[in-house]
């Protein structure tokens, strides 16, 4: 029973983006993404994710990054995880380059009908075109342990801030539903729509985002 509101709560907070903005100037593109997590022994584990992501209608290629990490699992339910991650980011007709370092703390628990995690990050962020931050990230993720009667897909929800310690201000949030398929044992796939609402300056902009992602596990 618990699935089927579930899924039911995933369809009616996506009308409800949609509705709440649909006078708003907008933006659509997609946000795709490689996870790569391989075990090391049982406490070890290194964790690689590489993206590109699409604004303007699709048509434009706008961001990449790639990098890893290392992860320690101390208990079921906890692990942290240190890394690098490389950003190629084109603002406007050029390509400008993010090296970034971050730490996080990723908390993961299954319950009789979700499995629920987050994620806390904070990133340094290194740049040759701009001032040096700190930023930190937040990632709420509820996803059903059941699959839609008649069919292999769990609806999933998700939730993530992004908050500038340098500027003292949130930069971005994402607000998303989707679906998520597991076809094999350490193969998860996910299709879904993001309300991506961030900072161009003193204003905010929104982008209604497709998002694709392949998580491998080893």
């Amino acid at each position: 029973m618990f699935y089927r509101i579930l899924f039911a709560s995933v369809l009616l907070l996506s009308c409800l983006m949609y509705a709440s903005v649909w006078a708003a100037e907008r933006d659509s593109g997609s946000s795709n993404n490689l996870l790569v997590k391989a075990s090391i022994n049982d406490d070890w584990f290194v964790i690689s994710r590489s993206n590109l992501a699409y604004r303007n209608d699709f048509n434009d290629l706008f961001l990449g990054f790639t990098g890893g990490g290392l992860g320690f699992q101390m208990s079921d339910e906890w692990s942290l995880r240190a890394g690098y991650r490389h950003v190629w980011f084109k603002p406007q007709d050029d390509w400008l380059e993010e090296d970034r370092l971050y730490v996080e703390a990723f908390f993961a628990n299954r319950f009789e009908a979700v499995r629920f995690t987050s994620r806390s990050r904070v990133e340094f962020r290194f740049f040759d075109y701009r001032e040096n931050d700190v930023r930190l990230r937040n990632e709420f993720v509820v996803e059903s342990n059941r699959p839609i009667p008649g069919s292999v897909l769990r609806p999933y929800a998700e939730e993530e801030f992004f908050y500038s310690t340098k500027a003292d201000r949130f930069e971005a949030n994402w607000l998303g539903v989707g679906l998520a398929w597991r076809p094999a044992d350490g193969v998860k796939l996910k299709l879904g729509y993001r309300w991506n609402r961030f900072r161009v300056g003193d204003s905010w902009r929104d982008r209604d985002t497709l998002v694709t992602g392949i998580n491998l596990f080893f």
